[in-house]
């Protein structure tokens, strides 16, 4: 029976989780230059801390404001960011996000979001729902949640700011 209802339950996130990405998809996302905003969708699993994220917005010109992070994480002991966050509770039986934190993160539009995560499932219906002009991410996670795709990169951010700052240089 608990197999059923874990089941079940995944079908309803899923079913969102596509409803959510073909609404992204019929609104138009491009570039915008300058950069203002930037959001960030991080599992808190990952080897990153809030100073990376930080010191990627100092070098696009950008200040500490102008930065809006939320991790992903079951437990406050290995969240290194801590002011917004969401777990495995902040989504109903349905697959609707009953979360506080979502919804600020949410309620902001952001001219580039970071989507720094891999397959997971409340992280993409998240940003799936994030209000951005332009997003980036990984291959291992949703593409259609993504306008570029870094591969060979998960999980090494040195390299993935390299790559990011040179991509922004190259559309400006």
């Amino acid at each position: 029976m608990k197999k059923f209802i874990t089941k079940l339950r995944l079908s309803f996130l899923q079913k969102s989780i596509k409803k959510s990405i073909d609404i992204l998809k019929s609104s138009a996302r491009c570039p915008k230059m300058p950069i203002r905003t930037i959001g960030c969708i991080v599992d808190s699993n990952m080897d990153l801390d809030y100073s990376d994220l930080l010191e990627l917005a100092l070098e696009m010109g950008l200040k500490e404001k102008d930065l809006k992070i939320i991790s992903f994480s079951n437990t406050y002991y290995n969240d290194p960011f801590c002011k917004l966050r969401i777990s495995e509770k902040s989504v109903n039986f349905y697959g609707k996000m009953i979360s506080a934190d979502a919804d600020e993160f949410t309620s902001k539009k952001y001219d580039l979001l970071i989507n720094y995560f891999g397959e997971n499932k409340i992280l993409t219906l998240l940003s799936s729902q994030t209000k951005a002009k332009f997003r980036i991410g990984f291959d291992i996670s949703n593409h259609n949640i993504n306008d570029i795709i870094f591969t060979d990169i998960f999980d090494n951010f040195k390299k993935f700011k390299r790559e990011l700052i040179k991509y922004l240089k190259f559309i400006k």
